[in-house]
């Protein structure tokens, strides 16, 4: 389940909403690294301690936007043995929301690697998704599901609006399988700050999101959690990857501005 979380940070990227949506901020294309470090564990979690990186670039054309994404992290267990799983995940998705290219490949020690890539296309019927690995399978689904950088702008397009919930059905193709429910609990807006990183002197918001999987749980509870603090460009910080059982801090160490292009 861990590395779910990874290729879902994409939260970050923002794209142009395919409806047009008046925007009243602008997205920075950006290089992020985070540290990964263990927050919490219940006593019967089995975990004795979680760290990790994540690095994410998320750059910008003038027909779309791309995201770079590796992830690893590392799980020790109290009665003894380790986890390591590590991520890579690399999309395009068309500004206009037409068009979504994703490839992710999940490893871990002296397993084969899995991959899994393909392509979704909105059509006026709805969202064709045709899959190439693990296997050739294809995927009809409906007209309003969002591809992660359109959500991500949904998200800022509520906060923007002084909206508290959003929730939108997501294809991010992480998974041979429908589309991901995902809520959006968005909190008080917090000043842009004076001083400090000049890319987070910018306004922003608390949010949480709740990720329910295609067949949903029995409980009617999310899959898991994630909270985060969303700046207007679409830069991310503070981010708690709730497992459950246990909870792993995403403390960001570096951040860089990438340039825009020249259309």
């Amino acid at each position: 389940m861990a590395w779910r979380y990874g290729v879902r940070l994409v939260v970050a990227a923002g794209a142009l909403l395919a409806a047009g949506a008046a925007q009243a901020y602008e997205i920075a294309p950006h290089r992020a690294v985070y540290r990964m470090v263990l927050a919490k564990a219940t006593s019967g979690s089995g975990i004795a301690s979680a760290e990790g990186a994540m690095a994410m670039e998320w750059g910008e054309s003038c027909e779309g936007w791309t995201v770079e994404q590796r992830y690893r992290l590392r799980l020790d267990y109290t009665q003894g043995g380790e986890s390591d799983i590590a991520v890579s995940f690399a999309t395009y998705e068309a500004k206009d929301g037409s068009s979504y290219r994703f490839f992710i490949e999940r490893a871990r020690p002296g397993n084969v690697p899995e991959s899994i890539s393909g392509r979704a296309v909105r059509g006026k019927k709805g969202v064709r998704a045709d899959f190439e690995a693990p296997e050739p399978v294809t995927l009809d689904l409906p007209g309003d599901v969002l591809f992660p950088t359109q959500h991500s702008l949904a998200i800022l397009d509520a906060a923007e609006s002084g909206r508290k919930f959003a929730s939108s059905m997501v294809f991010d193709g992480n998974e041979v399988e429908e589309a991901t429910e995902i809520t959006a609990v968005i909190g008080r807006p917090i000043p842009a700050p004076t001083d400090g990183e000049a890319l987070l002197r910018r306004p922003s918001w608390p949010v949480r999101l709740a990720f329910f999987g295609p067949d949903g749980a029995p409980s009617g509870l999310p899959d898991y959690e994630m909270g985060l603090r969303l700046y207007d460009n679409g830069i991310v910080t503070d981010m708690q990857l709730d497992y459950g059982d246990f909870v792993v801090n995403a403390v960001l160490d570096k951040l860089e501005a990438l340039p825009k292009p020249g259309c």
